[in-house]
């Protein structure tokens, strides 16, 4: 016996209803479980001011003569009066290093006329300029950074020296990395558990953790760069850490 089409009308429309409930039923599951995985997301600092331990210095004794024997003879001079006047001045010899002597010829380009108007050019050895670099690398950096600034005591004595910028550095980085990156997820979980009460809430475990590079920066400065800073040109500093954190929220 045939089923009337009734029939077959009716238990088809009962069978959408069930796949729109069973739907309905799924998609409120998804929802919960979302709902179950919010999270907090924020961002912790802290700062610690810190003073240069180690500064490296450095300068050029130049001069030009005719001959490479002239010239080098006065680079020698010169060299070692700085030496002296280092030494004198309290920094410790075994603090002083001296690189080789470089030489560099020196030409002036001659023109002379030349037929029909035209010129022909040549080269003319002048002489040579040689020079040595005296570098400083002690942990008396006081000592050294006033040093760098009175040294053109020497060019008043009539010694061919330039003083280039110190370099002021801090050792004690790998020391100090642990406890202030401790410090800024302190500063970023006191932030969350704010955001988390005032919401009517608390915190759960933490879903994920990230460090950024460290920040060490002239003292009140307040750049900060993607890949991290390494200032050597302060003697006074700061070294800020920046840390990322997401906690689950109950």
């Amino acid at each position: 016996m045939r089923t009337p089409v009734w029939v077959r009308f009716f238990a088809t429309c009962v069978i959408a209803m069930a796949v729109i409930v069973s739907t309905f039923m799924f998609s409120g599951a998804i929802v919960r479980a979302r709902g179950a995985d919010e999270m907090i997301r924020v961002t912790g600092s802290a700062k610690k001011p810190i003073r240069s331990d180690l500064i490296l210095w450095s300068g050029n004794v130049s001069y030009q003569a005719p001959t490479v024997a002239q010239a080098y003879a006065a680079v020698k001079a010169g060299a070692q009066k700085v030496t002296t006047y280092l030494t004198e001045k309290g920094i410790k010899a075994d603090e002083i290093q001296t690189s080789a002597i470089t030489t560099t010829p020196q030409y002036s380009t001659i023109t002379t006329p030349g037929p029909n108007g035209s010129s022909n050019s040549s080269q003319r050895l002048d002489g040579y300029v040689l020079s040595q670099t005296i570098n400083v690398k002690s942990e008396d950096v006081d000592r050294v950074s006033r040093i760098s600034r009175e040294v053109t005591d020497l060019i008043a004595s009539g010694v061919s020296f330039s003083s280039n910028e110190p370099q002021y550095l801090y050792t004690k980085l790998s020391d100090e990395k642990v406890a202030i990156l401790g410090e800024a997820a302190k500063d970023a979980r006191r932030r969350a558990e704010e955001i988390a009460k005032a919401s009517g809430g608390s915190l759960g475990e933490v879903r994920f953790a990230r460090m950024s590079p460290l920040q060490i920066t002239p003292q009140f400065s307040t750049e900060v760069t993607y890949d991290g800073q390494n200032d050597t040109t302060s003697l006074n500093k700061t070294i800020t850490a920046i840390v990322t954190i997401g906690y689950a929220v109950r």
